[in-house]
């Protein structure tokens, strides 16, 4: 997943928030900051309030070396707000809570009207001691394709380049879960209210495990099960909803007529850039500047991903893959220079891989069913390589053990999301007795802030209750309309 973030596509543009006086919540003070902007063009800052904790690299140590832990409080406009504060636990692996609340910050209006939300950068992100990897200048910024033996050498020098400043055995979930309690008892909240998105989803299951009493919802959207060995089925994933959605322009009369089947042109194009691969000029969407992309299947893949993510985007892959196949690859390599730099910036590279090495890929194996796939076998087999040189400690042996347990749960999904499919949905909420899961048709990845999903969510907050909101509100939901030319959908 080191090229594939799982995290929306779409930013929600707000007004600033005017932050109170500073303060202190417990025993952290906070004073009034701007939350940062990455991998976005500037746009209006988002005030919030401003804190640091110091912890432990290594919580078995606690006398070793300490890192320091970045967090936001977005103040609620309650005079007297619940004492149970809201927390955003982000994507990725490898984001950053601060700076992806740009995205989603629209869909906690009327949860602040009640609660305080709080803003943890896990440790390995954002502020908190982030974790990168050094990248190579001739690296394609879209390639997927790394060869075991360059996946490996790069493992080894990011490892070299952080051995002052960070131990990659102790950047995991389950050292993030040891934070993000420290951080709610500094706060003074018994109970805290958990927010996952994607790989947040997997960080607030392990916290729940490790702390139940302290959990009194869990709101999991595009949810990771317990169960998964995240980026193994990557490649069928991503298949099954690329043939549907372009199956679905494929039967429909305006998009049909226009492109005829796209899922045949991907698979043309696929086979094409396989036999031959080559260098593509094109204007850098940002500057203006002329560069070269390398056009080959791994390219394909990772921009045919990249627009799975949104239906607006999705919406747009049957007219890019028509002007690919017409000779014209420009605007899809271009969107998807622009998608993959503002993603790229966001992920810290070495958060990701010491949370995959030590949770999933020990127990990755060769899958001959994704040949043929336009993904392949290649996470699968560049994140076996990579972990193979990368300092890791194994995971606790109940770590993928399904979650059991009764703490009030809402999960959402999307029905056309390309790495989290609504069946995860449904193997989380059969294992919980308090649970119950929203799919949102024609939606894809990360849908809190799709349709009435502020309002489901601050139902469920309220009320601590799953089968409150009223979820009759989805109905209106359905999946973008295709592009027919640059200027959008029929009338």
């Amino acid at each position: 997943m080191s090229r594939f973030p799982l995290w929306p596509l779409a930013a929600v543009v707000l007004a600033a928030h005017p932050a109170a006086e500073a303060r202190t919540l417990g025993q952290i003070s906070f004073e009034k900051c701007e939350l940062p902007v990455v991998g976005l063009r500037p746009s209006n800052p988002l005030n919030a309030e401003c804190g640091t904790v110091e912890v432990p690299e290594n919580w078995d140590a606690p006398e070793g070396r300490k890192i320091s832990l970045a967090l936001a409080l977005v103040p609620s406009r309650a005079g007297k707000p619940e004492p149970d504060p809201v927390f955003l636990l982000a994507g990725g692996p490898g984001q950053a809570a601060r700076e992806s609340w740009r995205s989603v910050a629209g869909a906690f209006r009327q949860v602040l009207g009640q609660r305080h939300v709080i803003l943890l950068d896990q440790r390995g992100t954002g502020a908190s001691n982030r974790f990168d990897c050094p990248v190579p200048d001739d690296l394609d910024p879209l390639a997927v394709d790394l060869d075991p033996a360059q996946a490996a050498a790069q493992a080894r020098a990011c490892v070299e380049a952080a051995k002052d400043s960070h131990d990659a055995r102790y950047y995991t979930s389950e050292d993030a879960a040891r934070d993000l309690d420290h951080v709610r008892g500094l706060l003074g909240a018994t109970q805290i209210n958990l927010v996952g998105v994607s790989y947040g989803t997997r960080m607030a299951q392990v916290y729940a495990r490790r702390f139940p009493a302290a959990v009194r919802t869990m709101l999991l959207d595009s949810p990771v099960p317990a169960t998964l060995f995240l980026g193994s089925e990557h490649a069928m994933n991503l298949e099954d909803t690329l043939r549907t959605q372009l199956h679905r322009c494929r039967d429909d009369a305006a998009c049909g007529e226009r492109f005829g089947d796209p899922y045949a042109t991907l698979k043309q194009l696929q086979a094409d850039y396989a036999a031959t691969p080559r260098m593509v000029s094109i204007r850098d969407p940002r500057t203006g500047e002329a560069v070269e992309r390398p056009l080959a299947p791994g390219t394909l893949a990772t921009v045919a991903r990249m627009y799975m993510y949104s239906g607006e985007t999705a919406a747009l892959l049957p007219m890019s893959l028509s002007e690919a196949a017409a000779g014209r690859p420009e605007p899809l390599i271009a969107q998807a220079t622009m998608m993959g730099e503002d993603l790229g910036a966001q992920i810290a590279m070495g958060m990701h891989w010491s949370v995959i090495c030590s949770e999933d890929a020990p127990k990755f194996s060769a899958r001959p069913q994704d040949a043929g796939t336009l993904l392949g076998e290649a996470f699968v087999d560049l994140s076996i390589a990579w972990c193979e040189a990368w300092p890791q400690r194994p995971a606790p042996a109940d770590f993928h053990e399904p979650l059991t347990g009764s703490w009030p749960t809402l999960v959402l999904s999307g029905e056309f999301d390309p790495v989290t499919p609504p069946r995860y949905g449904d193997e989380i909420t059969k294992q919980l007795a308090n649970a119950r899961h929203l799919s949102m048709r024609g939606q894809g990845h990360s849908v809190l802030g799709r349709g009435c999903g502020p309002k489901l969510m601050t139902a469920f907050i309220e009320s601590a209750d799953p089968a409150k909101p009223d979820a009759e509100c989805l109905d209106s939901l359905e999946a973008s309309p295709f592009f027919l030319n640059f200027s959008g959908s029929a009338p």
